[in-house]
């Protein structure tokens, strides 16, 4: 998660306040930084006097620290009016296509302007790869002896065998794609497709253009996707299996949400490389809908439940099964326990209770069955970085 400068962890720095600054009643100078979009920082400014600064147009970040070392510097988004206290290091970065920021501090102030040594690079949040548009797909049955001559084309091609196995060569090279894997040939990559005698196969085939948005990663990034065989992974599998699905149904915005699943399968791609994946076995299509079934119902239920005391026995009891089955299914489909599950969706219903007013804080804690104030406190600032009664503030000042 990205830091703001009203969270705590911006107080050693300085603080944010409401009201604009008066220039004159202060004694106070002004000047008006216009700022560009830079994935790099490589000078920063010190100032001996407060310095304040006031956002007039685009969104920005605060790169800071106590001393102009990239290593040790901390991004924060400007989302109010900002106080810095003197001695800090900083450099104010656009994040929109570009910004405009008001500068202001001491008519008396010293200035230093201080280069870096190495770098600080900005983690601008943009994609990388971007899918353009999906030519075909296809699901493919194919029987005992089918032997595809081969092609090459200008797009990128997506294979992936649902049941048998599928001989392949690209460019001269020979792969064997195993049920539930897959494999991507990348633009201009001569490839063919054979099926051995006496075996069947049916795999799915999406055909689509992909650009890269940063084009110094491109030939990184087609290291990491081609000439491989993906092995099973459960969460590409369900992607896959959502595609599938939504492509076959007609309504208003499907075709930009099989592109969003495409793009996610080739970003879960792009990061299997620097993952430990476990072994697991795929889950067979049946069992799979039990689970979904089953899960679905518990969710419900926990969620019209959620102001109860609720215990994971009471669960078990209700949906007849074990407590380690009910954990398995948790970690299988959600990748977190039913108690976390549970707290979490209490967290959020705090959230919810705060921002409509109706209730104290004390009573929320009661109302959603937290064992005392101090416990609902403690949960709340561990997972939101501020304690309650700083959120209510935060949500009562934006209205």
């Amino acid at each position: 998660m990205q830091y703001k400068t009203s969270m705590r962890e911006f107080e050693p720095y300085g603080c944010v306040y409401e009201q604009p600054i008066n220039q004159k009643m202060h004694n106070m100078i002004s000047r008006v930084n216009r700022l560009t979009p830079d994935r790099t920082v490589n000078q920063l400014l010190h100032f001996d006097c407060d310095v304040y600064l006031e956002m007039k147009e685009g969104m920005a970040a605060i790169v800071i620290g106590f001393s102009p070392d990239a290593a040790a510097l901390k991004t924060f988004s400007i989302h109010r009016k900002v106080r810095l206290n003197p001695g800090v290091y900083f450099a104010i970065v656009s994040i929109s296509s570009g910004a405009t920021c008001r500068l202001i501090t001491s008519s008396g102030f010293s200035m230093q302007t201080v280069e870096l040594e190495q770098p600080y690079y900005f983690n601008r949040v943009l994609p990388h790869v971007q899918i353009q548009e999906i030519l075909g797909y296809y699901y493919n049955v194919r029987n005992s002896g089918y032997d595809f001559k081969g092609e090459k084309h200008d797009y990128y091609e997506l294979t992936f065998v649902d049941r048998g196995s599928l001989e392949t060569t690209v460019e001269g090279k020979h792969y064997t794609i195993q049920e539930k894997e897959l494999m991507i040939y990348g633009p201009g990559q001569f490839h063919t497709q054979h099926i051995s005698h006496g075996e069947s196969c049916s795999y799915v085939t999406i055909i689509f253009s992909m650009i890269n948005i940063t084009p110094d990663t491109y030939n990184e990034e087609n290291a990491l996707l081609l000439n491989k065989v993906f092995a099973y992974d459960k969460k590409i599998y369900s992607l896959l299996k959502d595609y599938v699905q939504e492509s076959s149904i007609q309504i208003p915005y499907i075709n930009s949400l099989m592109i969003c699943l495409l793009q996610e399968i080739m970003i879960r791609l792009l990061q299997s490389e620097f993952l430990t994946h476990k072994e697991e076995k795929p889950v067979s299509l049946t069992r799979q809908h039990y689970q979904d079934e089953l899960l679905e119902r518990i969710l419900t239920y926990i969620d019209n439940s959620i102001c109860e005391p609720l215990t994971i026995a009471e669960i078990c009891q209700k949906f007849s099964i074990s407590r380690s089955s009910l954990q398995l299914l948790f970690k299988e489909n959600l990748d977190q326990t039913p108690k976390k599950y549970i707290s979490d969706l209490k967290l959020e219903k705090s959230c919810q209770l705060i921002r409509e007013q109706k209730y104290s804080i004390s009573e929320i804690s009661l109302l959603l069955g937290f064992n005392s104030i101090h416990y609902f406190s403690r949960a709340f600032t561990n997972k939101y970085n501020m304690a309650p009664s700083e959120y209510s503030k935060q949500m009562f000042n934006q209205f």
